[in-house]
């Protein structure tokens, strides 16, 4: 420990005796391994910190009350110095804390024990530096660290809202058609994406897709999915000429770009479903490509799934999807959903309390409770029933349900539709 120095700090100049001192050391051996000594007053150090700038080890000298003792020990414990006490009357064991890094040594005690106490003292202060300048590194590091986070969380923020970004703000409703949707990422950004989209003056296109992974690779796949989904085909010669595109078809052409676009070995799969209906007769056409079933709410209380087949996209260039085709009636709710559902309910009674949810089917009951009232009050009882399962606050996976209903007919309509029939 080059410079550095055994430090007498005393009460007062008369407690720093320098036979006292001198006899102690004499029992340090070898003696060219002897630490030069400095002296300084109680006073001297509070009103210049830097003359301990020097010190290794500090030995305390305290005559009568001992006047700032304990001020001197919170710089020394600051700067992390250990510190030999001496003082009159002492009633503690030698060798026993007043601090943590202080030990009691009174003035009686041999000089060879002193000796003792302040080589190992010193031996200590030389690992204690060590440590503070490995603490100094760690807490430059953690600065550094700290900035990087806080730069990662930022960016994820944007990210976020730039994925909302590409999220419709308002959802159409075109006669009895309307719809309502539930987006609950497990982060900051999403793997699941939607799209509730007006096509023309009679049709609605609705989809949900679900890339497979978590986090901003997923999240990337969903923006590209959005963008590439084709929806409608217009004649380039004449606008107003157009072509709904079939969603098998659509599903179709997505599957094969995100196919072409596969690289590096590295291959990107993703779910969805996707469906058009029309608003006026209320046929709807449907394909789906390894997503979970849609499931049908009908207006007499039943229900039913849609499972028309089709595998995950990004998997086979030449995947075929298949369409099906079905009447909705004045009542009915379709939903459209990611697979976060089937581990966001617990079994049951023969689950253990405080257990994560595992993949079941109890989502489908809370799904068949969505039949009853307006769709804004099923979907609110749907997000109560989420918010008090086990894990709500950290869920496993991104839950997004889009929610289509056909709302049943007013009296006036029944009416209508009564004298219609007899007319």
């Amino acid at each position: 420990m080059g410079g550095k120095t055994i430090t007498l700090l005393g009460s007062t100049p008369a407690a720093l005796t320098a036979a006292a001192i001198s006899q102690t050391l004499s029992h340090w051996s070898p003696e060219t391994d002897r630490p030069a000594v400095v002296s300084y007053t109680f006073e001297q150090v509070r009103n210049d910190e830097a003359l301990l700038d020097t010190c290794g080890v500090a030995w305390i000298h305290v005559e009568g009350e001992g006047a700032g003792l304990y001020s001197i020990l919170g710089v020394l414990q600051d700067r992390h110095l250990p510190a030999m006490i001496s003082r009159p009357n002492e009633t503690q064991p030698l060798g026993s804390a007043l601090q943590e890094g202080m030990v009691i040594a009174s003035a009686e005690t041999p000089p060879a024990t002193l000796c003792s106490i302040l080589r190992t003292l010193w031996c200590q202060s030389g690992v204690l530096r060590g440590l503070q300048r490995e603490m100094r590194v760690m807490r430059a590091h953690q600065g550094g660290l700290c900035d990087q986070i806080d730069k990662i969380d930022e960016e994820l923020r944007l990210a976020a809202q730039l994925q909302r970004e590409f999220l419709p703000s308002t959802l159409p409703q075109v006669g009895p058609v309307e719809f309502r949707v539930l987006y609950r990422p497990a982060g900051y950004v999403s793997g699941d994406i939607y799209d509730v989209v007006r096509l023309d003056e009679e049709h609605i296109g609705f989809f949900v897709a679900d890339a497979v992974g978590h986090g901003v690779p997923a999240a990337l796949m969903t923006m590209y999915i959005k963008r590439a989904l084709r929806t409608k085909e217009i004649d380039l010669t004449d606008a107003s000429r157009y072509r709904i595109i079939p969603p098998d078809e659509a599903l179709a052409q997505l599957n094969k770009d995100m196919v072409e676009h596969q690289g590096n070995g590295k291959v990107r799969f993703a779910t969805a479903c996707y469906g058009v209906i029309n608003c006026r007769t209320l046929e709807m056409t449907f394909a789906r490509a390894g997503h979970p079933f849609p499931i049908l709410l009908h207006a007499d209380g039943t229900s039913s799934t849609l499972s028309p087949d089709g595998g995950m996209l990004g998997v086979f260039p030449e995947e075929v999807y298949e369409l099906t085709k079905t009447k909705l009636k004045r009542g009915d709710r379709l939903l459209l959903y990611s697979d976060g559902f089937e581990m966001a309910f617990p079994e049951g009674t023969g689950q253990a309390e405080g257990q994560v949810g595992l993949a079941n089917e109890k989502y489908t009951e809370e799904f068949r409770a969505l039949a009853h009232g307006t769709l804004d009050e099923a979907l609110s009882k749907l997000v109560d029933r989420l918010d008090v399962q086990t894990g709500s606050l950290n869920q496993q996976d991104d839950m997004t349900v889009v929610c289509l209903g056909i709302s049943a007919l007013t009296a006036l309509e029944e009416t209508d539709s009564v004298a219609e029939a007899v007319a």
